[in-house]
């Protein structure tokens, strides 16, 4: 008995360090909420409803698996910029790599004179904080007293930094989410309810807004960081009740108490989670619900892991969708997207769920075609009535595009050096439903037989726009790059002019770091810019119309190629080294 003891114990110790050694350390959820109420009346601001905010999420946060120990409340006088800011050293102190953090703050907003060169309207996006002077409280001709009462107002960027550097100690395997329910600028309120700001912005008496500073976004959290920077940062997703522009009404709870609308959507929306939500599809559920609460305001999502498993997880993979514009009827509806993307008259469309990830795995809500477009909206009519309220309800999904364009003009070589009579008939009968392809005397491209490869000659430069291995045998691949062709010469020539959308785009040159506009006469031939190996340039974008407005920049190459130049997904993409590589 005893040695047989021996030998139990000695596999015990043997076992124990591997026992150990395998054990996986969970990720924790912290989440921090800040809520101001009741603002002091020496502060010009009036009382609010955060509190019921912070209530409602708190509750829905522990359905959720967040421990009420790991929830901290930030309200009221503890919610100044200091305030602010310890609670923030607080938090990074006690999170660790991989960990899941929560972010909300509720409260009035307020647009403040810009402390730094980096906005369009010259107003930095603000946080009322607790301590903080409403505009008509201060004397405005006392620059020192209101540099002062500036300096408690919590801004986009100072924020920001406080997001990064939880960003830094979460590390690439954390996550980070970040609400806000407050509004961001001044104009009229609306309605009875109770507004989130509204005030006029905060300024110096000199302070033109009519003359913006230079901006490269007008995003609250954008970050100048490099993609090789923000690699080494948590994933993150920036939810905001309103968009710069607008403003944050207050709606009402179950019990009929006042809330912010965002924070009543959080606390509905995550009593409906399932395990394959992605950022993406959550906001989608807070977007239908918020324009029943509040429907002249329009959340915004910002961040960099909008496909990535809501709190943690691995990425999905994303099919790309359109917006609905309006329901017309039953059968008929808009989309927010035209002939630029395919959505031409006849082409194919199918209609899921709102957050739907792969259109393929589940039977849709309805099929359709798009019967009128122009270039960003398009009208479709579906083979049975759609039984969806709002248009945040479902998304659209191509599976047929259509450009409007005139199709190709193709002449098949035949000579002793190319293709043979016979052979030439067998590609023209294959091509004869080709919608995209006309057989004609005066061809736009040549295809030309090779001893391997089959060529796709440009009739009007000589260029060689693509091979295609044996086409006589493979006409799906020379369909393939016909259609290539054909998206190159839609984009060629399209002229998307709208009254109230402009942008002036420019290549500038680059001198020691900096951008030169003074040399851009310089780079011009005949009034064409060429730039030389070596040159260094930047791409300046201004937006010059009266709204916002998305920026696309592709390079068409005279052969037919198509550079992605904006935006571009490649981690090591470079603008002026495709440039060079590149004719202009």
């Amino acid at each position: 008995m005893k040695a047989v003891k021996n030998i139990f114990l000695t596999y015990f110790f043997l076992l124990f360090p591997v026992l150990v050694f395998c054990q996986t350390i969970q990720p924790t959820k912290h989440a921090l909420l800040f809520a101001i109420s009741d603002y002091p009346e020496s502060g010009g601001w009036d009382k609010l409803s955060s509190s019921n905010d912070i209530v409602h999420i708190s509750k829905s946060l522990q359905w959720i698996g967040f421990e009420k120990d790991h929830i901290t409340n930030v309200v009221d006088k503890q919610v100044s910029i200091q305030g602010i800011k310890d609670a923030f050293a607080n938090l990074n102190s006690r999170i660790k790599k991989g960990d899941i953090v929560f972010i909300h703050f509720s409260g009035h907003g307020l647009q403040v004179q810009a402390d730094r060169a980096n906005r369009i309207d010259g107003y930095d996006e603000c946080l009322v904080p607790y301590d903080a002077v409403s505009p008509e409280k201060i004397n405005d001709s006392d620059s020192v007293l209101l540099k002062k009462e500036m300096d408690k107002y919590l801004r986009g960027h100072m924020l920001g930094d406080l997001l990064k550097q939880i960003r830094s100690t979460l590390g690439t395997k954390g996550d980070l989410i970040v609400t806000l329910d407050f509004c961001y600028s001044g104009g009229a309120t609306r309605g009875a309810n109770k507004v989130r700001g509204g005030k006029a912005p905060l300024a110096f008496k000199n302070f033109n807004p009519s003359i913006p500073k230079p901006s490269d976004s007008s995003q609250l959290f954008k970050q100048s960081l490099s993609i090789q920077q923000d690699q080494q940062l948590s994933p993150y997703n920036v939810i905001s009740a309103t968009r710069p522009e607008e403003l944050d009404t207050e709606t009402n709870d179950e019990n009929g108490k006042a809330i912010g609308p965002l924070s009543y959507a959080l606390y509905q929306s995550f009593k409906q989670l399932n395990p394959n939500t992605t950022y993406l599809s959550f906001f989608a559920r807070i977007q239908s619900m918020m324009n029943m609460m509040a429907q002249e305001q329009h959340p915004v999502l910002e961040g960099n892991a909008e496909t990535r498993i809501l709190f943690g997880g691995k990425y999905i993979q994303q099919a790309p969708f359109f917006e609905i514009n309006e329901i017309i009827s039953k059968n008929k509806i808009t989309v927010k997207a035209g002939a630029i993307v395919g959505l031409g008259n006849g082409a194919k469309i199918i209609v899921h769920t709102a957050g739907t990830n792969n259109p393929n795995a589940k039977k849709p809500i309805a099929t359709g075609t798009v019967i009128a477009s122009d270039n960003y909206m398009a009208t479709v009519e579906l083979d049975k009535p759609i039984n969806i309220k709002q248009t945040f309800d479902a998304w659209v999904f191509l599976t047929e595009s259509k450009f409007t364009i005139n199709p190709v003009a193709l002449q098949i070589v035949t000579n002793q050096n190319s293709f043979s009579t016979s052979e030439a008939k067998k590609i023209e009968s294959l091509l004869e439903s080709f919608s995209s392809v006309t057989l004609h005397a005066n061809p736009d491209l040549l295809l030309k037989k090779g001893a391997t490869n089959d060529s796709l000659i440009v009739v009007s430069n000589g260029y060689l726009f693509s091979e295609v291995p044996s086409a006589v045998n493979n006409i799906d691949a020379l369909k393939t790059k016909l259609k290539q062709y054909v998206q190159h010469q839609f984009i060629l020539g399209l002229e998307a002019k709208t009254s109230d959308i402009s942008m002036d785009v420019k290549l500038v040159p680059v001198v020691n770091g900096k951008a030169d506009t003074t040399l851009l006469e310089s780079k011009k031939v005949n009034g064409i810019y060429e730039f030389t190996e070596g040159d260094v340039i930047t791409l300046s974008i201004k937006n010059t119309g009266k709204k916002l407005a998305y920026v696309s920049v592709v390079d068409l190459q005279p052969d037919g190629i198509i550079n992605a130049i904006l935006p571009n997904n490649n981690e090591n993409f470079n603008l002026p080294d495709i440039l060079k590589k590149r004719s202009i």
